[in-house]
């Protein structure tokens, strides 16, 4: 994966400049109406380190795009301290050192593994001392916390993300077909991955390449990976049939196979942005923000939905941010994720091109007005409503694996799709067990 350099330079000009603003004391023209002006109530909060700590690997740099440096300009009387996760320096690591750890941050699909570190902390006093309205929140964010807590809020929603599909222009041009439009079926996007797998200059093309984990993780059918009452895996029956089906029909194009012979495995981002000879890719809605998509003629368009459910979108694939049991500032800590969630920081969210959580019509309107993309079909992610998300556990990423194993040879039809799904639950099955045992 190939990071663009200073993606969100923008976003950091945006919410610098709303700091400004603040620091003047002039009043903020999207400040909530009613919420108290946070700078004096901080001002008289005791100064403090407080230290962020996330497993998903993410560079300083990185973090310091997205949440630092917005975070050390609004509370400048804290230090802020933010730990990357390495070999050696995981959430056990850390603990058993003694180090202190206030807030912490990861996706929906990892949020369940924290669970086992016991440093949740329940946020439903803190959120209301801070006068945080969580009714401004998409509400699927909330419920999938709530499910992942027993109905506690351990975290709130920050910035969100879903699927897209992108498209080439030029491929779509080279063998002179229309572009992809917003509400097409898989039906319809299956038909034009038949029409550009083709060879042309010695050059196997195909059609459509899939984010694998993606697709499985934040599927419009809200399919979950495990029942969480048994702790079984729920890939036998139908609905996870219609799923990988998708793959069995993509290879059925002539030489779709053969391509996935070369590549030992399904075509995916990588072909998309680097070979360039996939002409569309089912990825997460923010890929042209991760990938240098510069020499990529690409624009994107909505999710393909299911002929039977048209109003069936994906899900969406939040962020969550929290505070720790374990520390000593809940306060200071609490006070910053409610800057996080504030309109001021959401409207800078928004106008960067990343997805808010908020449902505020200014903050959403405003999306992607400071991007250089803005001219692409981004909009297109603002999907008026999302699909619930799936029920998250601790075994999810284990699972996953075991489900994604046997794509190839079921793509090449050397296995038929009742044997995957059996083979793949026997997999799970012994997977979880394993872990269980540890």
């Amino acid at each position: 994966m190939v990071k663009m350099k200073h993606p969100h330079a923008a976003f950091i000009v945006a919410l610098l400049a709303g700091a400004m603003t603040a620091c003047t004391g002039q009043p903020n023209a999207d400040q909530q109406a009613g919420e108290p002006a946070a700078a004096s109530q901080l001002q008289q909060m005791e100064p403090a380190e407080l230290v962020i700590y996330s497993s998903s690997g993410w560079t300083p740099e990185a973090f310091n795009e997205k949440f630092g440096d917005a975070l050390r300009a609004k509370f400048p009387q804290h230090q802020i301290k933010y730990i990357q996760s390495t070999n050696g320096a995981g959430y056990q690591d850390l603990i058993t050192a003694g180090q202190p750890i206030d807030m912490i941050w990861e996706s929906v699909a990892k949020f369940p593994s924290i669970l086992q570190y016991n440093i949740q902390y329940d946020m439903t006093e803190l959120i209301k001392k801070h006068n945080v309205d969580t009714s401004r929140m998409e509400p699927t964010m909330l419920d999938a916390m709530r499910t992942i807590s027993g109905g506690k809020l351990y975290a709130l929603p920050v910035v969100n993300n879903t699927l897209s599909l992108y498209y080439n222009k030029d491929l779509f041009d080279k063998f002179g077909l229309a572009y992809p439009t917003d509400g097409m079926t898989w039906d319809q996007v299956l038909d034009l991955n038949k029409q550009l797998t083709r060879v042309d200059g010695g050059i196997q093309y195909v059609g459509l390449g899939i984010s694998q984990s993606h697709f499985f993780d934040i599927n419009p059918l809200s399919l979950s990976k495990m029942d969480p009452n048994t702790l079984m895996p729920t890939i036998y029956n139908d609905k996870w049939k219609t799923l990988f089906e998708i793959y069995s029909k993509m290879a059925e194009a002539s030489g779709y196979k053969e391509k996935i012979q070369e590549l030992q495995g399904i075509p995916g981002v990588t072909n998309f942005v680097k070979k360039k000879d996939t002409a569309m890719v089912a990825a997460l809605a923010n890929m042209h923000m991760t990938q240098d998509m510069s020499e990529v003629n690409w624009d994107v368009v909505r999710y393909p939905v299911f002929k039977d459910a048209p109003n069936a979108n994906p899900q969406s694939y939040p962020t969550y941010f929290g505070v720790s049991s374990i520390s000593k500032h809940q306060d200071q800590a609490m006070d910053m994720i409610k800057y996080l969630v504030s309109d001021e920081f959401q409207l800078a969210v928004a106008r960067s091109g990343t997805l808010p959580v908020i449902q505020s019509s200014s903050v959403i309107g405003a999306f992607a007005q400071d991007a250089k993309f803005k001219d692409k079909n981004v909009k297109s992610a603002l999907y008026s409503s999302f699909a619930p998300i799936a029920v998250q556990t601790i075994y999810d990423s284990a699972v996953s694996s075991a489900y994604g194993k046997k794509l190839v040879p079921f793509s090449l039809g050397q296995m038929d799709v009742n044997t995957l799904l059996r083979t793949s639950e026997e997999e799970a099955a012994k997977t979880i067990e394993s872990l269980k045992v540890k």
